[in-house]
């Protein structure tokens, strides 16, 4: 499991939890803006949709 694919599971996880945004990108270390974005996708990315 990658380390991108755990943080996902993670927010995941929290967001189930009732945690805002705010206060997983603060436990977690990461972005805000990050943390919304893992929201709207989903845990699983799609294939090719990494940076080149």
């Amino acid at each position: 499991m990658s380390l991108e694919r755990d943080v996902r599971i993670r927010v995941h996880a929290l967001l189930e939890a009732g945690k805002t945004p705010t206060e997983i990108s603060r436990q977690l270390g990461i972005s805000r803006p990050i943390v919304c974005k893992v929201k709207a996708t989903g845990i699983e990315r799609k294939v090719g949709s990494g940076a080149k």
